[in-house]
């Protein structure tokens, strides 16, 4: 018995140490406030003498002795931020405030970290709260002032600032924190009179002659600038943002190997700043040192792969060095990037205005002007593109109002056979490509309006045939071989529908029809036999087609009036086309196609009306039928390619632009 009473002896005597070291562990945390007190003014007096790191040590005994001692809490946070612990800093603040929620200083100067950690917002609340808590002092409302400057705030900045110098007129801050103020809002003169007051009361600051230079420039100061980043690397040699702001003046003053200077003494200080490189290659560019541009814009982009600022700068690189490829991708990525960055826009639309790509530049550059519309540079590029655009489906419409393809019907010839009509081809010449309406034959070039023929003589009896041989004689009411006809006097006349060939009429000889007609009226020779009409013409040698006399048709076949009329509200829509009535030109050139809707160009014509009226989804379906009827039509493709690109439809419109490519370089 008493043996297990032993054993269990050191058990309780052991449980009964520790709490007996507890209780004299709770004696010894008991505060003491007049020992926590002491250490605190030691570390107010140490703050006066600036030996922080001493005043921290007593703060920090301040409140081993004290806990609950907020002042200590508060100053020894202070103490940290200065010393660049904001971890600490914040810590301490929080809770500074945690042990006394009434304390304006404590607010004040956990808003002072929340500046220091770029929270503006919280730094706001906590400044107001402090001024609520009557801590209505110039350090405050000069915190305040920068924190809503940080926030773009600059009418509220400007009227914190105002109540800090009210304040304290020797207070150099709030005098420069107003001058940043009314700089932001481009009130130069004033901000330099406040950079001169605080300069006034605090002669050593080199920022301050940094701010004031930049103000300078506003103004086009650049001496007084030049002057004052010259003092400001007096007094700090290695001050980077002061060279960059030099060499950004040397460049205005037209000097720029001093520019190339003081940029490239700034990357030898700061070799990971992406600005100084960028800033340096534009030098290099002006300079048409384009290799050494493209060199620093390489760096820029390693340096700030997601700055969208970099890749249009290597773009510009690109393109001078004929690198169109890479400069278009990097101008891209740079969209990809920032989509709103209108710089974006504008460098990719110029650089596709400068290749001829009309259209993309256009959809770019009016891109860019919904995102910046009062740049002035956007809007003069806009109106290029859109000049240019204009012009080229001017070009074309003109080009269209010439004769379309020529096409005459030949009333009471014999049909060749289907494989002797020459496939329609792109037209070499003005003319663009346009395929044989049915019931038509298409000669492969197109004839302008010839004079008008002399009166119709009588039908020969005996007509000397196209081929050598002399061919067999009719009969007397057979119809005599066909004579061109003159074409309508009409921008764009429309042929009748072929005639049927004549029971007995001669087949011309193989492959007349693809020769090229004659440019003039057939001058007449001797017939074999006297007779009163003239000889058949000679074979056709030019582009041009030739009139003729017209002939008798079959009984059965009777006049294309409708065709007729077609042709002339076709020509009355172009016509206004072409005195700029968009709207009004849709009206008969609906009336042509009610007549006659195998007509591609009527089609086209109303298609561009519609395109310039911005009617996309009405244009794109015209250019669909032009193209539907003549799968050749190149004007057609780029019509539509510029109605789908301002639809949206980019895809589509490369597509087109591609096809009318393909379609032109045929011809050349």
């Amino acid at each position: 018995m008493w043996r297990t009473a032993c054993r269990f002896l050191p058990i309780v005597v052991t449980l009964a140490i520790p709490g007996l070291l507890l209780t004299v562990s709770g004696a010894d945390v008991k505060p003491d406030r007049k020992k926590s007190q002491a250490a605190y003014q030691r570390g107010l007096r140490a703050d006066e003498a600036g030996r922080r790191e001493e005043a921290i040590a007593a703060y920090s005994e301040a409140i081993q002795a004290d806990e609950s001692n907020a002042a200590a809490w508060r100053n020894r946070g202070k103490d940290y931020l200065a010393a660049g612990d904001k971890d600490k800093a914040g810590s301490d603040l929080e809770q500074a405030v945690k042990l006394l929620p009434g304390d304006g200083q404590s607010y004040a100067a956990r808003a002072d970290f929340f500046r220091a950690a770029d929270q503006p917002l919280r730094a706001i609340q906590d400044y107001t709260t402090a001024i609520a808590l009557k801590q209505e002092r110039s350090e405050v409302y000069s915190g305040l002032g920068f924190a809503r400057l940080a926030l773009s705030q600059y009418q509220a900045a400007e009227l914190a600032f105002d109540e800090a110098i009210r304040l304290r007129l020797d207070n150099p801050e709030p005098y420069r924190g107003r001058a940043m103020a009314r700089a932001a809002v481009h009130r130069y003169r004033d901000a330099i009179d406040d950079f001169n007051l605080a300069l006034d009361r605090k002669p050593g600051a080199t920022d301050l002659y940094v701010e004031r230079a930049l103000c300078y420039v506003g103004v086009s100061d650049y001496a007084h600038a030049s002057q004052d980043l010259d003092a400001a690397l007096k007094a700090k040699p290695g001050d980077v943002r002061a060279l960059r702001t030099r060499g950004a003046v040397k460049e205005r003053l037209g000097d720029d190997a001093a520019a190339i200077a003081d940029y490239t003494e700034a990357i030898r200080l700061d070799p990971t700043d992406a600005r100084l490189h960028l800033a340096r290659a534009s030098v290099y560019a002006r300079q048409e040192k384009h290799r050494e541009a493209l060199a620093d814009r390489e760096e820029a982009v390693r340096l700030a792969p997601q700055s969208a600022e970099a890749y249009v700068a290597r773009g510009s690189s690109y393109h001078q060095l004929g690198e169109h490829d890479k400069g278009l991708q990097d101008r891209t990525t740079a969209i990809n990037l920032d989509p709103t960055y209108p710089m974006g826009w504008l460098a990719r639309g110029n650089a596709y205005l400068l290749l001829g790509r009309y259209d993309d530049a256009l959809a770019d550059l009016k891109h860019a002007q919904s995102l910046d519309p009062n740049n002035s540079e956007t809007r003069e590029l806009v109106a290029q593109a859109q000049h240019k655009v204009d012009e080229i489906i001017q070009r074309a419409l003109n080009k269209e109002a010439q004769s379309d393809t020529g096409a005459v019907t030949l009333p009471g010839a014999a049909q060749t056979k289907p494989d002797a009509v020459p496939a329609p081809k792109p037209a070499v010449g003005p003319t663009e490509p346009v395929a044989a309406p049915p019931k038509r034959i298409a000669p492969p070039q197109p004839a302008p309006a010839a004079p008008a023929p002399a009166a119709p003589a009588k039908p020969a009896p005996t007509p000397t045939a196209p081929a050598p041989a002399a061919p067999a004689k009719p009969a007397p009411t057979q119809a005599a071989p066909p004579k061109l006809i003159a074409p309508p006097e009409l921008p764009k006349p429309a042929p009748a529908a072929p005639a049927k060939p004549a029971p007995a009429q001669a087949a011309p000889a193989p492959g007349a029809p693809a020769k090229k007609l004659a440019t003039a009226a057939p001058t007449p020779t001797a017939p074999s036999k006297p007779a009163p009409t003239p000889a058949a013409p000679p074979k056709p040698t030019s582009a041009q087609a030739a009139p003729v006399q017209p002939v008798s048709k079959p009984a059965a076949e009777k006049p294309a009036a409708p065709m007729a009329d077609a042709a002339k509200f076709h020509a009355q829509g172009r016509q206004l086309i072409a005195e700029g009535k968009f709207a009004e030109a849709i009206a008969p050139l609906t009336q042509a196609l009610k007549l006659d809707p195998s007509m591609a160009l009527a089609f086209n014509a109303r298609g561009y009306a519609h395109l310039i009226l911005k009617h996309y989804t009405e244009a794109i379906a015209d250019f669909n039928d032009a193209i539907r009827l003549n799968p050749l039509y190149a004007n057609a493709y780029q019509n539509r390619a510029s109605a789908r690109r301002l639809s949206g439809d980019k895809a589509g419109a490369d597509a087109d632009a591609a096809k009318f490519n393909d379609l032109t370089k045929s011809v050349k």
